[in-house]
């Protein structure tokens, strides 16, 4: 953080970005003494609170450009006669400043026929909604209260995707017998889901503890099955869109975990490499996903251990491929201020690597944001319902990152892995309608699909 200038009369701090500060000149003596100061700087090296101003690299206004949000720089305006942005002002911790601007704000937009569709008024966050055309755009991008404009979120999931009926799927065939095949280590998987069952071949579990409940994926979450849908069709949203989910693969299950968070008696890796060994061994197996992280495990820069060492070693000796994910965040982990501080606190030492992501011979995958639309926004887009802390494409805001060993770059690759929105009233995040959609492994007593 930037040196405060606060205690300096007639200055007042309005925001901090990225690495510059913003300061607002609030009365014409607050122009004058920061003037005054730097001249006596300058010629005589002595001033009062010096130290703040050898940090003054240059004095700038905040440009268009500055005011461009992530997604209207990627998307520019849109080619309609008239088309929503979002607008964000300058912060106000004081409510007679903050109502003030809003007022004097509504009052401009009135004057320049630009519709007001709904407005956030809170001190740390300041947003109006508007409808416009092209033209009334450019003078918001130069307006002196303006702090950021972008276009509202567009993309999300919707609940009529959930809502498939099964049924409609009733010419599935099964792969044929020598299509390649994929192993998911995970909690199991419900062989019986009708967009699995055809291409699903043999299903154990490799578990020793007497507690394990067999093979199939028992819940709550099905986090196996939902895993095997993305496995076996790959994109399950554009494959319900053109009903293509037809498996092409032919699908293995060994259950390594259960899915319960019950404590795990038995090394996770021991159960890893018994299952690895024998689908390889019965089945030729030699593409393994393994959708897990060890929370307890963030990668401290040093030697490679556990179950990133034992797939390293599983990689060399039986000419196998692994696809494991970089892990999550936990939602505690998120800072005060998500919105504002992403994606600098991806980068955070305690956001690094879960294991086994840091194994070198293994596809390690990141995750990217697509959706932005919560399934409220998409109910009521006319407000300002939720904010999505990722625009589409950006990196998903649990995401981890790399690098592992010696630098080595990681994640190696990147896939949707959905998003998070702050919540407009009552705090907290909402991810309803930003997920990734696949199979329900508890479809027997709810929808085929989940998200």
């Amino acid at each position: 953080m930037l040196p405060s200038f606060e205690r300096i009369p007639g200055i007042e701090v309005i925001s901090q970005e990225r690495h510059s500060i913003v300061l607002a000149f609030a009365t014409d003596a607050g122009l004058d003494e920061v003037e005054r100061r730097l001249s006596t700087l300058a010629r005589d090296g002595v001033v009062t609170r010096k130290e703040l101003f050898y940090v003054i690299e240059g004095f700038d206004h905040w440009t268009p450009d500055d005011r461009t949000g992530a997604a209207l720089r990627t998307h520019g305006l849109p080619n309609t006669a008239q088309f929503p942005l979002d607008i964000e002002l300058w912060p106000q911790e004081r409510s007679d400043k903050r109502i003030a601007m809003f007022q004097a704000f509504t009052t401009w937009l009135e004057a320049n026929n630009i519709q007001k569709l709904d407005q956030i008024d809170q001190p740390s966050l300041s947003m109006v909604r508007v409808r416009c055309n092209q033209a009334q755009a450019q003078p918001l991008l130069r307006h002196r209260d303006v702090r950021n404009v972008d276009l509202p979120p567009r993309l999300g999931l919707s609940v009529q995707f959930l809502l498939t009926d099964i049924n409609e799927f009733h010419d599935i065939e099964s792969p044929p017998a020598d299509a390649p095949a994929i192993a998911v280590l995970d909690s199991g998987i419900t062989s019986g889901h009708p967009l699995i069952a055809k291409a699903m071949g043999d299903a154990q579990s490799y578990l020793e503890s007497l507690e394990s409940k067999g093979s199939t994926d028992s819940g709550p979450n099905y986090h196996g099955s939902f895993v095997a849908g993305i496995a076996l069709h790959g994109d399950v949203q554009a494959g319900i869109i053109n009903r293509t989910l037809l498996p092409r693969l032919r699908l293995f299950s060994g259950k390594v975990f259960e899915d319960d968070d019950s404590d795990q008696t038995e090394f996770v890796e021991k159960a890893v490499e018994r299952a690895v060994r024998d689908l390889r061994g019965q089945y030729g197996c030699r593409v393994f996903n393994l959708s897990y992280g060890d929370l307890n495990k963030v990668y401290d820069g040093g030697h490679l251990r556990g179950l990133a060492y034992t797939l390293d070693c599983l990689t060399r000796e039986l000419n196998v491929l692994f696809i494991v994910p970089t892990g999550n965040l936990s939602l505690a982990d998120l800072p005060d201020d998500p919105i504002n501080q992403y994606p600098s606190y991806l980068y955070d030492e305690q956001q690094r690597l879960l294991d086994p992501a840091t194994a070198l011979n293994v596809l390690t995958v990141g995750g990217l944001s697509q959706a932005e639309t919560t399934r409220n926004a998409q109910r009521y887009p006319e407000t300002i319902e939720s904010r999505p802390i990722a625009r589409e494409d950006q990196p998903f805001p649990l995401t981890r990152c790399g690098p592992s060993i010696n630098a080595a770059i990681k994640p190696d690759l990147v896939a949707n892995a959905g998003n998070l929105a702050l919540r407009r009233s009552g705090g907290g995040t909402e991810h309803i309608g930003l997920g990734v959609l696949s199979i329900n492994g508890g479809f027997a007593s709810g929808m085929a699909f989940k998200e």
